[in-house]
């Protein structure tokens, strides 16, 4: 064949190219591929972990498998690219960079925007006049009431969706439209251009039929990625997430300016022969892939650790000591909210001036609960994005408080029907805003037994009151509002209406309806959020008396 006469559209397939290079490309995708599914396959298994089960990993693990592909298919370029016609090999790599890249990334940024949208309405928890949500949309139009009124997972979703529905549509069309992927048909002016085979295989890599794929990554990668950034440098959480929405977004920044200036300056031509372009936007995703799923697996053994250190040295100091721990929580009433400051100021020096093995036990917990859970609830709710297990806790010890008032006044013959309606619906308050998945903005972390034995009790009168499908829209409300029926503040209390059901109450009902899922959370929080908070408490500590003593050693070294 005259070598003259070849072009992109008749240069034969040559046999695949499997020299060192070749091989370590196709070695290195099958090796990280593996490496990569053991630590999802980690991550899934302990999805039940709070700092897990936050995360969303379904929007991060979607978002990972496209990327991943898309990558797996990059590294097998260089070997086995070649023995593929030069038309089709460039039409699979511009259909899957126009529709699988675009929704990984896409699914990726919705999970990092989780991630501020977590830690908005946790602050809610901590912050008495928070603005609340309104719980309904007034529009009139109904598909954008309907938008508005769904969960923030299924609006994002949704409007990813849309996005890549276009960007699907776009890119089959603007393919048919262009000529030099099939010069049988297509607009005049879209053929190919070059006179050598390697000026037309150059050509085929550009082109206005790229540019919204390229977009896409630009506003992904230099418009989401930086706004990102900017709101998440502030939050500092325990569990990893801002890290890894940082890294992530920085991780990213290079992409798209560098697959451009491979694509059109010709010093690259020779690096691309080994390095394509599209190799550039790849390095992100390894490193995407890396901080997506190791950062969290790192945090879940960090965890166990912690757990297990923690566990340690509570039942070294229980035994040495001989104390019995009290699992009964204290009544938080008059007394714990009219000292509360002093008591809190005194709780708080013992955490930072006890033995850390003394001040890890559930008496000490309960205490804080009781006495000034303000700082805990914060923590929890700033840096843990656990505050529903605290807030939780702390209502059901104030409903319990004013349950055993009335029931000390029913011995006395003043018990009424309104008094235990009110008792009542303070309590179906209490499962609609924490425990039902139909309406808690962050349900508890309950076994289904757990939560099968509520649901019996108030999930009826929960529909009644909330409607078949449930709100799940609510605002976590102050605490500052008591809790009792007689109070002015039973059917509003802030922006937040409280329940008012007025049906029949169930039999089963007693003060003791919550015990099982209160010590459940306790446990959970013994073992998780405490041990955090103690040690971010004794941090701050040694932070500040390491200040006060660089101080004054700076003040002796000018005095002498």
């Amino acid at each position: 064949m005259d070598v003259s006469k070849l072009n992109i559209y008749n240069f034969p397939p040559l046999p695949a190219k499997w020299d060192r290079i070749g091989i370590f490309f196709v070695s290195f995708a099958a090796a990280w591929t593996t490496f990569l599914l053991l630590g999802m396959g980690f991550c899934w298994y302990n999805r039940h972990l709070p700092i897990l089960k936050i995360r969303c990993l379904p929007l991060f693990f979607g978002s990972v498998i496209f990327l991943h592909l898309y990558w797996c298919m990059a590294q097998i370029v260089y070997p086995i690219g070649r023995s593929m016609p030069i038309t089709i090999a460039y039409t699979v790599q511009y259909f899957i960079m126009g529709t699988w890249f675009p929704l990984g990334i896409a699914l990726f940024h919705a999970a990092n925007l989780r991630f501020l949208h977590v830690a908005k309405l946790q602050k809610r928890f901590a912050v008495a006049d928070a603005v609340r949500e309104e719980a309904r949309s007034s529009s009139r139009l109904p598909w954008l009431r309907r938008f508005h009124n769904m969960s923030y997972t299924r609006r994002v979703i949704t409007l990813i969706l849309i996005g890549v529905a276009i960007q699907a549509r776009m890119i089959p069309f603007m393919w048919v439209l262009c000529e030099k992927y099939h010069p049988s048909f297509g607009i005049p002016g879209t053929e190919i251009s070059g006179a050598t085979l390697p000026q037309q295989v150059i050509d085929l890599g550009r082109g206005w039929e790229w540019w919204p794929s390229v977009v896409w990554q630009f506003i992904w990668t230099w418009g989401v990625a930086p706004f990102l950034i900017i709101r998440a440098w502030n939050i500092r959480d325990t569990m990893g997430w801002r890290t890894q929405t940082i890294g992530a977004c920085l991780s990213g920044l290079h992409a798209t300016p560098m697959f451009l200036i491979a694509s059109y300056v010709p010093a690259f031509n020779g690096i691309n022969a080994y390095f394509p372009p599209s190799q550039w936007i790849h390095l992100h995703t390894f490193f995407l892939e890396i901080i997506t799923v190791f950062i969290p697996a790192y945090e879940v053994i960090k965890h166990y650790m912690l757990m297990k250190q923690t566990e340690k040295r509570r039942t070294s100091w229980d035994s040495e000591s001989g104390q019995t721990i009290n699992m009964e929580i204290p009544v938080g009433g008059k007394n714990a909210s009219r000292h509360g400051s002093i008591a809190g100021s005194s709780l708080i020096s013992e955490l930072k001036e006890s033995k850390v093995e003394r001040v890890l036990g559930m008496a000490t917990l309960h205490r804080a609960l009781s006495e000034c859970p303000a700082p805990l609830l914060e923590f929890s709710a700033y840096s843990d994005f656990s505050a529903e297990n605290i807030a939780f806790l702390i209502h059901v010890s104030r409903w319990k408080d004013t349950f055993h008032r009335e029931l000390e006044k029913s011995a006395e013959g003043e018990v009424n029907l309104e008094q235990r309606a009110g008792d009542f619906n303070s309590a179906l308050e209490i499962y609609i805003q924490f425990i039902s998945a139909r309406d808690a903005e962050f349900p508890l972390n309950l076994s289904w037994d757990q939560l099968k034995c509520l649901e019996e009790i108030f999930e009826g009168p929960a529909r009644i009151v909330q409607g078949e499908h449930g709100k799940n829209a609510h605002s976590p409300f102050s605490f500052d509002a008591p809790l009792s029926p007689d109070s002015e503040q039973t059917r509003v209390s802030g922006n937040f209406l409280i329940a008012n059901y007025t049906g029949e109450i169930p039999q089963s009902f007693t003060p003791t309806v919550f015990d099982v899922a209160e010590k459940h959370i306790q446990n959970l929080v013994l073992r998780n959020t405490w041990p955090k908070f103690v040690k971010d408490v004794r941090i701050v500590r040694t932070k500040s008396i390491s200040s006060v003593s660089s101080y004054w050693s700076g003040k002796t070294q000018s005095t002498l």
